[in-house]
């Protein structure tokens, strides 16, 4: 078979020879090599980790309408030889359609340069889009929106020349899912894990993506500026034309925005092998990190939300103070009150900057009435009395890629009525309350797919916990923010104090509020359970429930003390009856990817009570 694909490719090249005379003058094409080279295979996005003589490795690109060749997503030798072929007949039209692949065989002398000065609609587009550098954007998670809880990431493009000095200016190059307007929030989760969605590049002004994320969600964003070449960023910004209206599949764990960007960074530096490892999962924060540890980034910086900033202007003032600033967020006049007007200059100066940020953050996401503008104008000029007086800068947190990695492995010994057992413990990803918070989002708990494994005195290895989502959001309200604290999580648990042990299936989820006590956030969350217990008189129930509970975060230690009570009514019998709980576990991060927990915890389920005391060693990878 091979024989006779080299005799093929022999044939080709021989008839084509006459007419490849005229375009590369230096040598024979060489199209063993030219297959088998990781840029083509960057060109085409074929999985790295497989070669030519591999076989079938078929394209991530799924739009026929990219490929030449009929079967060119599957067949990268018949694609290449399509190319080569259309190269030699139409040099100029297939070079301002694939000026990508136009510049990788210039670069080799194997077709002639020159030709994209022959391309208005390109030229003309790349001297609209003159990038002197690009800068990779994280974007931080955000619970609230299914699309970007992990986070998000994109390409920022900066101009050269003058425009240059501004980031407002630039471009922003991103991948998404296409979804339809006012698409369900779980079944855009569903449709994401599955691929149900098409996934395309887009451009516009990364102004645009400020206002979406830092003002509208809230979100921090980091920037991380790239070490491209002149003929690397021409290389991408290439294949970025190529891939104009191409559609992919989209997956949100794996096939998502961030694979989609070290793909198109591969373009411009094949030799550099960013996506292996990221086959079967690419969290943002994951791909920054080995960006980073690629060498390719210099020192980040940090855009701060519209709520960040706010919150920094507030630390600052007294309760008394924080009560004008809302006073003056709604009312104008109170610029003559004399509560105002006692305080210095640099005092008013922030108080009126407070309440000009919180009314610019109250009304974000709806447009402003007539009075609002007409407040928020007053406070801007008042703002301006005061002059060019310094204001504090919000901190910034830790880095995101500095962060603990993403998956888990944890090993962990325990007793429960005097019966010793071990856990084995996975988690696909991301973070939990406990883990340390160094570079994640505070009071945040994300995970995707954890399982856990128990042997037990006298029995064998059993499942005791899978849980494909656990999320939960504490964000604490006061006098200028009112978010809900909220959590939801399904899977199935073994319930330690029924008779048979039996294995449940349950979802679970509540809203509520949370606060700043006693320096961590005390919550309460009411909600419901819905349980399917095989060995149960009633298998199918559903109850109230409510967590409570205090929690401590840092980037050394955490620690949480929390209760729930879940009521399915009835007696003690098994299938009825009331389960509590009460723990107390604490984390020590005693290395960056390594850390140390402990627990003990108290249930009382259909009338039987247990107590348990953990310790588990966790590996984070």
């Amino acid at each position: 078979m091979f024989e006779s694909r080299v005799a093929v490719l022999i044939l080709l090249f021989t008839v084509s020879l006459p007419v490849y005379s005229q375009m590369q003058p230096v040598q024979e094409v060489d199209r063993l090599q030219l297959l088998n080279s990781a840029a083509w295979r960057a060109l085409l996005h074929i999985p790295r980790g497989t070669t030519f003589f591999d076989g079938v490795a078929a394209s991530y690109i799924d739009d026929t309408r990219f490929f030449l060749a009929a079967n060119g997503a599957m067949d990268q030798e018949a694609e290449l030889t399509e190319t080569l072929t259309a190269f030699a007949e139409n040099p100029v039209e297939t070079a301002c359609r694939y000026p990508a692949r136009y510049l990788w065989l210039s670069r080799q002398h194997i077709v002639v340069s020159g030709l994209l000065d022959h391309c208005q609609e390109y030229t003309e587009w790349r001297e609209k889009i003159d990038i002197e550098r690009v800068v990779l954007v994280l974007a931080a998670s955000y619970l609230n929106s299914p699309s970007s809880m992990y986070g998000h990431t994109f390409l920022r493009l900066d101009p050269a020349g003058e425009r240059s000095e501004s980031a407002f200016l630039s471009y922003a190059l991103n991948f998404a899912a296409s979804i339809p307007p006012g698409e369900n929030g779980m079944l855009y989760a569903y449709r994401g894990i599955l691929g149900g969605y098409p996934g395309l590049f887009s451009m516009q002004p990364y102004y645009e993506k400020i206002q979406e994320y830092s003002r509208l969600e809230n979100r921090d964003i980091w920037e991380y500026p790239l070490t491209l070449t002149a003929d690397q960023i021409d290389m991408l910004m290439a294949h970025t034309w190529e891939l104009r209206d191409i559609n992919f599949d989209y997956y949100f764990f794996d096939e998502n925005c961030s694979f989609r960007l070290l793909e198109l960074l591969e373009v411009a530096m094949p030799d550099l092998d960013l996506t292996s490892m990221f086959a079967r999962a690419a969290m943002p924060v994951d791909t920054v990190r080995q960006v980073v540890e690629s060498g390719l980034t210099e020192e980040p910086s940090y855009r701060a939300s519209r709520r960040v900033e706010l919150e920094t202007v507030l630390m600052g003032l007294d309760a008394a103070q924080k009560e004008l600033v809302l006073r003056l967020a709604a009312d104008e006049k109170e610029l003559t009150d004399p509560r105002y007007l006692r305080y210095t200059t640099s005092e008013r100066q922030q108080i009126v900057m407070a309440a000009y940020r919180y009314l610019r953050y109250t009304s974000n996401r709806e447009q402003r009435s007539p009075g609002q503008a007409t407040r928020s104008l007053t406070l801007l000029r008042e703002i301006q009395s005061y002059g060019s007086q310094s204001l504090p800068l919000p901190p910034v947190p830790g880095r995101p890629d500095q962060g603990h990695a993403t998956s888990l492995l944890g090993v962990t010994g325990g007793v429960r009525k005097s019966r010793q057992y071990a856990d084995l413990e996975w988690r696909i990803s991301y973070h939990d309350a406990l883990d340390s918070v160094a570079g994640y989002p505070e009071g945040a708990t994300l995970m995707m797919g954890q399982l856990k494994l128990r042997w037990q005195d006298n029995e064998s290895l059993r499942l005791q916990r899978f849980d494909p989502v656990a999320i939960r959001s504490l964000a604490p309200r006061n006098a200028f923010f009112s978010p809900l604290s909220w959590q939801v999580n399904a899977g199935l648990e073994r319930l330690d104090t029924s008779p048979d042990q039996s294995l449940v299936a349950r979802v679970s989820g509540g809203a509520g509020v949370s606060t700043e006590f006693v320096g961590g956030v005390a919550y309460i969350i009411p909600g419901a359970r819905l349980e399917h217990n095989d060995d149960a008189d009633n298998r199918l129930r559903i109850g109230p429930q409510i967590s409570v509970g205090q929690l401590w975060q840092g980037s050394r230690w955490a620690t949480e003390l929390s209760a729930s009570y879940i009521d399915f009514g009835g007696g003690n019998d098994v299938g009825e009856g009331v389960k509590q709980r009460l723990s107390l576990s604490s984390n020590v991060t005693i290395a960056k990817n390594q850390a140390i927990r402990a627990s003990v915890d108290y249930h009382k389920d259909y009338g039987a009570e247990s107590a348990a005391l953990e310790l588990s060693w966790r590996q984070y990878f």
